[in-house]
């Protein structure tokens, strides 16, 4: 049944290549299909099981991108951080993937891509059944001696002392300065890693700790580093990451580890972590140093909020609302130059916004007449171009 329940939402203007792609999809997901950008829009909607998105550029309708813009400045968290995976060529140049990577774009699917490669990309972002990882630990020592806490203490394979983070991180910001000035830095850690420290003891807490440390390792992309240290922080450095792609990957951890269990000494425990994120240019003139620190702070400030979240700025949880930089980030897709803003689209992609709005503040708005006039705008200006 929950194989069942795990569909992949393919979209593209060709019949042949969503049938090839459902094709190597099918054994392992349920596979819906669109033609067109609004149609895939109101599937997703209206279907919470679509756990992934993989999608060409050119739609009828909605384009491929016009739609990864509604989808991200969405309040459902299952919307806004849904993995978007962008068919293409194979023939694009990295900066052509960059500024896909900057208006959220998760991953790519080349033509022709192996089904191995496929089911293996998306497989990262998607299979998040961590109660499969995290195998049960055995009952808690109470020896507590120098040796055991040492080794509880040790960094996965693939994973590097926390200590030695800040060094990728000055090279990241070096090499990013000259290229796409994008550095993302995430750090996470258990919500309740005092509560294990205070039941089973510093061992315990640290090997839980390094278990998630170990799954995230293989959630992360082959540029990426990820650190973890002795008190059972995780710290993740991300080249030429958006701030919006760093918060979408740190909102499906946390929304797959709350769904997870481990087991000690025979009882079972919920897993729940929170994460804080800093980078640049939005925390731009920061040393490495500096970076890690916010990032941590804002970890601080999301557990200080009751966990389970993740923070970005000074105080504000992305995820459970209309954010401005998304609106910013929108303006700068569809408005590189003023003159060439589309009203029509932009106003479809605030109703969600004024529907809130509207709802908290009572102001009565013809929410169905400013819809139908946002709808005429957007084809007047689709069928002018």
């Amino acid at each position: 049944m929950d194989e069942v329940l795990r569909r992949v939402l393919v979209i593209d203007h060709s019949r042949v290549v969503r049938s090839a792609l459902a094709k190597h999809l099918r054994d392992h997901f349920e596979v819906r299909e669109e033609a067109d950008g609004e149609s895939a829009w109101q599937t997703l909607v209206l279907d919470p099981s679509i756990i992934a998105v993989v999608s060409g550029a050119q739609l009828s309708r909605l384009s491929g991108y016009d739609l990864l813009a509604r989808l991200r400045i969405n309040k459902l968290r299952r919307l806004c951080d849904i993995p978007f995976l962008l068919v293409i060529s194979g023939h694009e140049t990295e900066s052509d993937r960059q500024r896909a990577r900057e208006h959220g774009v998760t991953d790519f699917i080349e033509r022709g891509m192996p089904r191995q490669e496929i089911l293996a990309r998306i497989g990262r972002l998607v299979n998040w059944e961590l109660a499969n990882d995290l195998a049960p630990l055995p009952p808690p020592s109470r020896a507590g001696n120098a040796a055991n806490k040492a080794a509880a203490g040790k960094a996965p394979a693939g994973v590097i002392d926390a200590g030695a983070i800040g060094h990728r991180l000055e090279n990241a910001l070096a090499l990013q300065a000259s290229t796409s000035g994008m550095v993302g830095v995430i750090a996470f850690n258990l919500d309740n890693h005092a509560d294990l420290v205070t039941r089973f003891g510093w061992e315990t807490a640290s090997a839980v700790a390094a278990h998630v440390a170990h799954v995230l390792q293989t959630k992360v992309g082959q540029g990426d580093s990820i650190g973890h240290d002795e008190r059972g922080l995780c710290l993740i450095i991300s080249p030429g990451t958006s701030l919006a792609s760093c918060t979408a990957f740190a909102q499906r951890v946390c929304r797959g580890l709350a769904n997870s269990q481990v087991g000690i000494g025979g009882e079972f425990f919920t897993l729940q972590v929170s994460a804080g994120i800093a980078g640049m240019p939005a925390d731009a003139e920061r040393s490495a140093a500096e970076l890690i620190a916010l990032a941590s702070q804002r970890l601080a400030l999301a557990q200080s909020a009751g966990g389970n979240r993740v923070v970005n700025d000074d105080g504000t949880a992305p995820g459970l609302g209309f954010r401005p930089e998304y609106f910013t980030e929108l303006l700068r897709f569809y408005c590189p130059q003023t003159a060439n803003l589309q009203l029509g689209a932009v106003g479809l992609h605030l109703m969600p916004l004024l529907k809130t709005l509207d709802r908290e503040f009572r102001f009565g708005l013809p929410l169905h007449e400013i819809e139908r006039s946002f709808e005429r705008r957007a084809r007047e200006e689709h069928d002018g171009r």
